[in-house]
């Protein structure tokens, strides 16, 4: 394993960041072994030397002026073959002319400095320029550095550190800070640091600049330039030595889109960032999208001013460059102080196991496209855009009057003033808003006087339609404008308090498997008052030759929920021979009656009354979903406590457990800290006590379901042949696409690997209850069959 030296800690890499394999598993001896001599503080650079003496025989042959200009607008002819430096920075009174990363048309002469003997030493040094001895030289660098900070440089100068990554341009660059060692003294970063800017640099710290942006009049030049900036980039993700960067996975995506779609997906596999916003998310998920300058703020103990958002358009070119060079060494500073507070909070194993290896999983998963039936999609909007207006016009006609559909308060003036259908169903408590105490228009509410008047039945029909139509069909209409006729999420790592993942642009793990039905509207040719069903998962297909494989956790939850309680009757459900339907099996053994017995209604109650114990739902949440009073439903969760009482201990112990710790934790260490368990307001601590519950279980089927992307996904990148790709994950399902030939090899890997994490040696995790997987397959999302159907007959 790799140790990082610091004057705070010894931070100790586990031997899955050191080991170039994939496999992430790890043998006893592995995990006993101790600690590498690989030490940032210590680590020997014998190249250092042998570079300053060639670099100063070859400088000593240089007597003329590079010329600089690197604006892409000139012809070929302007491009001088000549060896350029860029300097970000000197703040030396007797350094010569300053280099800096121009792109504008002005050409600006400088002259390689008469003290140094280096290429690399105190400049920003951009790779294109470099000889090819030089380029050795950078390689070897790159094998030797004892840690690498790395940013992604976008065309208006700004980079991955900016406070406002929303207005971010294309990218352009890629900027990297190679340490040969750890300064040593008062601290990783200097006392002089002061307004962002350092007093000098350090002299054995180097940086390079590594143009990513593809350019058409370079020819040649850029041919060389592209295949050693390759050899750069691939060396830089496969180093042993800590890489940090802040938002390490767009780093990664730049990097694949400059390699290009070739398979170069497989070479990133193995790539281990140190993201201190992954880091400061561990110690508090609360904060889930700080900013650089938020976290320099919380964490670095030193008063430092970090200028993040300087650019091209606001501030002087060398200005902007020195602040990136400087910002690199507190981005360094920054992620040394988080990996000791990882440690200090025992959230050190959890960073490195586990969140670390998902960042070239999402980064891959981003870089592939899903394709989607844009004609389909498009026929679905309008189908459903009439069906609206429809919806809309009945609505009107049997309140007798116009109003604004989506208004809850003129909706409430007509069902509770006009028609006072609240006083027609005595026999129920109706939910009431929580500010003005009125009664609610909330979907709960509506079912129970959809029997009363035909009015909150079409209301809840138009909302479901609604939800469909804006979110699920025309939001993935929006993101298709982007990418015509594919979609591709961006997903979020550290965007919930559970440790899920969480999608956006679009959200596609809120896209219901439940398809709906809608009466077809007059204005759509077929019969009259046709049911039409409407699944936007259908029009998700696979590319073609491929297949689509979805692989979920059966039960996840609930023998989650087994495993922690320790309940008898629910591990006996388990451990024995597995019965086809779980939840019949539970509603035989609460309810006691035979099997052949259980209805559907009575199933669905019991799956009910399970998940509102898992999610700390509580008795009034738990009585809107069942539609039934609240005392019908407290009844329900104290018979189904009472049958299993060491569900009901678990919970106790848990909110005990927070009282006393302050935080709650996931079986694999993930912390979740809620000080509203200490607050007087008896409801705040009501709800921190149901949370504390919720996120053991939930969190601990987050750290699973991630546990398993990141070994099939280690397996496929180690297989020469498996090119299956992982497009979605949808908390406790897997999407993959599939090559059809390769569909039951690699069934067999995913039921194999994910079933096989029942008992991880390596992280000391061994559940009392078997994990169980179902497979299905199809060439649309939305009609997948189990997985032997869609084989067909051998």
């Amino acid at each position: 394993s790799l140790t990082s030296q610091t004057s705070r800690t010894s931070i100790k890499f586990p031997p899955q960041l050191a080991s170039v394999s994939l496999t992430n598993q790890l043998s006893p001896e592995q995990k006993q072994k101790s600690v590498s001599s690989l030490a940032l503080s210590n680590c020997s650079v014998p190249w250092c030397h042998q570079e300053a003496s060639v670099l100063q025989k070859m400088e000593h042959k240089r007597k003329h002026s590079l010329k600089e200009n690197f604006n892409e607008n000139e012809n070929k002819e302007s491009m001088s073959l000549k060896r350029k430096h860029i300097t970000s920075n000197n703040l030396s009174e007797t350094t010569s002319k300053h280099r800096t990363l121009e792109e504008d048309e002005e050409e600006a002469e400088g002259c390689l400095n008469s003290g140094n003997s280096s290429a690399f030493e105190n400049h920003l040094c951009d790779i294109r320029y470099l000889e090819d001895l030089e380029k050795n030289q950078l390689i070897e660098m790159l094998k030797q550095a004892a840690a690498l900070v790395v940013t992604v440089m976008y065309k208006d100068g700004s980079t991955q550190l900016r406070t406002d990554q929303a207005t971010v341009s294309s990218v352009k660059g890629i900027v990297i800070l190679l340490k040969s060692q750890v300064e040593e003294g008062s601290g990783p970063l200097d006392a002089s640091a002061s307004d962002g800017i350092l007093e000098e640099f350090i002299s054995d710290d180097r940086y390079i600049y590594i143009k990513i942006e593809q350019s058409s009049i370079w020819g040649q030049e850029q041919d060389i330039h592209t295949q050693f900036a390759r050899k750069v980039l691939l060396q830089t993700l496969k180093c042993k030595c800590p890489v940090i960067c802040f938002n390490a996975k767009d780093f990664v995506r730049a990097v694949l889109q400059f390699l290009g779609d070739d398979g170069s997906w497989k070479q990133v596999a193995g790539f281990v960032g140190l993201d201190p916003r992954i880091a400061a998310w561990l110690i508090d998920p609360g904060d889930t999208v700080p900013s650089f300058e938020d976290l320099v703020a919380k964490y670095l103990e030193k008063s430092i001013t970090v200028k993040v958002n300087s650019t091209y358009g606001n501030s002087p070119r060398n200005i902007v460059n020195q602040n990136v060079c400087v910002n690199l060494r507190i981005l360094y500073s920054l992620m040394m102080d988080l990996c000791s507070k990882l440690k200090v909070y025992g959230l050190w194993q959890l960073f490195c196991t586990l969140e670390l290896p998902l960042i070239p999983i999402l980064a891959v998963m981003e870089s592939h496209k899903i394709q989607v039936n844009k004609e389909e999609m498009e026929r679905t909007s309008a189908l459903l855009g009439s069906r609206l207006k429809e919806l809309e016009q009945e609505a009107h006609f049997v309140a007798g009057e116009q109003f604004l559909i989506t208004s809850n308060h003129q909706l409430r003036e007509i069902l509770f003033g006009k028609f006072k259908l609240h006083l027609l169903c005595q026999k129920k408590t109706l939910a009431k808003t929580a500010l003005q105490k009125s009664p609610s228009t909330s979907e709960a509410v509506l079912n129970v006087l959809q029997d009363l008047h035909p009015l909150p039945k079409i209301i809840l029909e138009y909302r479901q339609v609604h939800k469909i139509k804006s979110t699920f069909v025309d939001g993935l209409l929006a993101c298709l404008k982007k990418i015509k006729g594919f979609i591709s999420s961006t997903w979020n790592q550290t965007g919930t308090v559970t440790g899920r993942l969480s999608a956006k642009h679009p959200n596609i793990q809120g896209i219901s498997k439940h398809p709906i039905q809608i009466t077809k509207p007059q204005n759509f040719k077929g019969k009259e008052d046709e049911v039409l069903t409407i699944s936007p998962r259908t029009m998700f297909v696979s590319a073609k030759g491929h297949t689509f494989l979805a692989a979920d956790f059966s039960q996840i939850e609930l023998r989650i929920l087994a495993h922690l309680s320790g309940d008898p009757e629910l591990l006996k459900l388990f451990q024995e021979p597995e019965r086809d339907d779980v939840f019949s099996t539970l509603t035989s053994q609460w309810k006691d009656i035979p099997m052949e017995h259980v209805k559907h209604a009575d199933r669905e109650q019991t799956k009910k009354v399970v998940y509102s114990v898992i999610y700390g739902a509580g008795k009034k949440r738990l009585a809107a979903c069942l539609g039934v009073t609240v005392q019908e439903a407290a009844q329900f969760l104290e018979s189904f406590l009472q049958k299993y009482t060491k569900i009901k201990d678990f919970a106790q112990a848990t909110i005990a457990q927070c009282h006393q710790t302050g935080y709650v934790a996931s079986i694999m260490g993930r912390r979740r800290p809620l000080p509203r368990i200490h607050a007087r307001n008896q409801k705040l601590r009501a709800q921190a006590e149901r949370q504390a519950v919720n996120f053991v279980v939930q969190g601990s089927a987050a750290d699973l379901c991630k546990l398993a992307m990141i070994h099939i996904f280690a397996a496929v990148a180690c297989s020469p042949t498996l090119t299956a790709r992982l497009v979605a994950q949808i908390h406790d399902e897997l999407l993959f696409e599939v090559e059809g030939p390769q569909v039951p090899e690699f069934a067999a890997l995913v039921r194999a690997t994910m079933e096989s994490l029942q008992h991880v040696q390596a992280l000391e995790l061994r559940l009392q209850v078997p994990l169980r997987v179902s497979l299905s397959a199809g060439h649309e999302w939305g009609c997948l069959a189990p997985l032997q159907e869609a084989l067909g007959p051998a």
